[in-house]
């Protein structure tokens, strides 16, 4: 079954792009360190990458492409298509689903320590970008 990249309702993930798996690697003994053994982390990469992304939800079905298409009255539906761009060109997404009440400051200087771009957090009715 395929993941719901950024389908969901309200959640609590980061997401951000890397440029190679030593970076990815840097990231995840991070993550172990701060102690999220049970978050939830994601690499997307190349066109199964792209396929989980799901840029217009036709690998989701109905409903998954209505919500694209309301996504395209907001910044989400562009965030889609950036990490679906940069899988496709060779580059990494990473997404860390976080348990609830988790500290996230840690986990977004992690990813802007380890050199990710394009680092968003996306929660319950807010999307905050991280780094550019």
């Amino acid at each position: 079954m395929l993941e719901r990249h950024l389908l969901d309702g309200p959640r609590n993930s980061i997401y951000g792009i890397y440029d190679d798996l030593a970076q990815v690697r840097d990231l995840t003994d991070r993550l172990l360190a701060l102690g999220l053994q049970d978050a939830k982390v994601r690499i997307l990469q190349g066109d199964a990458g792209a396929r989980e992304l799901d840029r217009d939800g036709r690998h989701h079905g109905l409903i998954a492409r209505l919500r694209r298409s309301l996504q395209g009255l907001t910044d989400e539906r562009g965030h889609v298509e950036e990490y679906e761009w940069a899988v496709r060109r060779g580059r990494i997404v990473v997404s860390v689903k976080l348990p609830p009440r988790t500290d996230r400051s840690p986990v977004c200087a992690a990813f802007r320590e380890t050199g990710a771009t394009f680092v968003h957090h996306y929660g319950a009715w807010v999307v905050q970008q991280l780094s550019a």
